[in-house]
């Protein structure tokens, strides 16, 4: 399946945990190297905010400790030791804590610093060397340490769970099947009105524990290369029962399969992230939606031949819902009443539209780089979600339709069009096709000039193949050259030579070997030839 692309600025994993070593090393100069390759992934893209401000407070520590062991005028006095320190440890608060900030109004920075475990004099600091007098230097030497030691145990700890085994897939596919076919024998005991049996509801138990531990082992990175592509297969988000899947053009989910899929959903949402988890299941839908980057295919054609309409439209709909979700769960007019500052956007007919948590930029790029149908039907579902998007949309989500439409006729046999000839694939020559245009060519021009005048221009590409391979046996650079040049400008004029250069004067460059300019014009009987009527004999 394909995906689209996230860029970091570390080449591999091994790098990027090499770097975390470097960081928390007991060794000064270990230390350095690692701010010194933070510095260079800054300068390729963006970085996470916790190894920004690892990398800050490590290079601070490091300043000071060199300006401990150095006795020379050079070296940074305590009062901008302090100020650097404090500037330090706002950024590191800042930076993580707004992470947090979502919803329509902000909160405060001590209920989100709580909210992630930060202990909560981090916070008061912060206030302090913003508001306040700025903290001695023994307090700030002690909370830069304790905030590296904390940034190590936040973050850093969980990122050995990258190096993740090579059957990582197959055990999610395994556990999730596994409560796929619980939730299934579920649904269908209470459908036909039957009483679970209590190993029906072990299963289910143990389905769900089986599955939130190895949720709990996986790093947020599995949730792109492992999670999604085993959830967008059949059995999984699309049943294999006809009657629970989606259809086009609606594309909408019953909700007794809803239902089965709430705790799971759940269940990720709370390990990852509500908007990373949801936001990489609609990147990994619109990815198994489009063909892939490297396939040849023509404008409007699927790249999945083993998807079904059934299974696209499904896939589709998990899109709605989860725009509906992000969209639904904010009531504006609450928030209005309680005078908190809503991050709603105002378009031009009066409508508003509140920010997704989940960023459709780069699934808005993949639908309109890959027009189809599927995609179309995605653009409909965002248009149908977000009511401020609709107007610029449609004319992309109609000249498709019209396009589809189109094509479907020329497929068909019947009618054409404008758009549906743009969408005809252009043929492709052959070197066969080459070479007999090439024989048509000369036979034309044959029987226009004459044999000898034809042969005479350079048209008998046998001989200028002669001659081009006679001069390259010479095997020197300098006779490849002279004899690729000298079958290249043969032509009326003779042969060309390089000009006489006489001494104290500049080479007559553009002339022939006796000095004179040839003639470069077209020759004006040349166009009264009928070639058409020559070439129809």
């Amino acid at each position: 399946m394909s995906r689209f692309p996230k860029v970091v600025p570390w080449a591999s994993t091994a790098e990027y945990m090499d770097v975390g070593e470097c960081l928390f090393s007991p060794n000064l100069s270990q230390r350095k190297r690692g701010v010194t390759v933070v510095k260079a992934w800054r300068a390729r893209s963006r970085i996470p905010a916790a190894i920004e401000a690892t990398a800050n407070l490590v290079e601070m520590a490091a300043i000071d400790e060199e300006a401990q062991q150095t006795q020379n005028s050079h070296r940074c006095s305590n009062q901008q030791l302090r100020h650097m320190y404090t500037m330090a440890l706002v950024r590191f608060v800042n930076t993580i804590v707004d992470l947090e900030q979502r919803g329509l109004y902000a909160q405060s920075v001590a209920s989100l610093a709580a909210k992630i475990g930060m202990p909560a004099w981090f916070v008061e600091l912060r206030h302090a060397g913003t508001h306040d007098h700025i903290p001695s230097l023994p307090v700030l030497r002690s909370a830069c340490a304790q905030a590296v030691h904390w940034l190590g145990d936040y973050y850093w700890s969980r990122q050995t769970a990258r190096t993740m085994p090579e059957d990582t897939q197959q055990q999610i596919r395994q556990a999730v099947a596994r409560y796929a076919t619980a939730a299934a024998a579920t649904a269908a005991g209470l459908e036909s009105a039957k009483l679970r049996s209590d190993a029906d509801h072990e299963e289910m138990n143990t389905a769900k524990a089986g599955l939130a531990d190895l949720v709990a082992r996986l790093h947020s990175d599995a949730v792109r290369l492992h999670l999604v592509p085993v959830l967008v297969e059949q059995r999984f988000l699309v049943s294999d029962e006809k009657k629970l899947r989606a259809k086009f053009p609606d594309c909408r989910l019953a909700p007794e399969f809803i239902a089965r899929w709430e705790f799971p959903l759940g269940l990720f949402c709370d390990t990852w992230g509500r908007s990373l988890f949801l936001e990489e299941l609609v990147s990994g839908i619109v990815a198994a939606l489009v063909p892939p980057a490297s396939a040849d295919l023509g404008l409007f054609e699927t790249g999945d031949s083993s998807l079904s309409t059934s299974h696209a439209a499904t896939l589709v709909a998990w899109v709605r819902w989860v725009l509906e979700q992000s969209n639904n769960n904010i009531d504006l007019d609450a928030a209005k009443a309680a005078g908190g500052s809503l991050n709603v956007d105002v378009f031009d007919n009066g409508q508003t539209a509140v920010d997704c948590i989940i960023n459709i930029d780069d699934i808005l790029e993949a639908c309109l780089r890959n027009p189809g149908y599927y995609t179309r039907a995605v653009l409909k579902v965002i248009s149908d979600v977000i009511p401020g998007l609709k107007r610029e949309l449609k004319p992309f989500v109609d000249y498709m339709g019209k396009a589809l439409a189109a094509l479907v006729a020329i497929e068909s046999g019947s009618g054409s069009s404008k758009v549906g000839n743009k969408l005809k694939k252009k043929p492709v020559a052959s070197e066969k096709d080459l070479q007999d245009e090439e024989d048509v060519m000369r036979d034309r021009l044959s029987s226009v000039l004459g044999k000898n005048d034809a042969e005479s221009i350079g048209m008998d590409v046998d001989n200028a193949d002669s001659e081009i391979n006679e001069a390259a046996s010479v095997n020197t650079p300098g006779a490849r050259n002279a004899a690729a040049t000298s079958s290249e400008l043969a032509a009326t004029f003779g042969r060309w030579a390089p000009a006489p250069v006489c001494a104290g004067t500049v080479p007559s460059i553009g002339t022939l070997a006796d000095g004179s300019v040839p003639p470069l014009e077209w020759p004006a009987w040349l166009d009264d030839v009928p070639l058409q009527a020559a070439s129809a004999n």
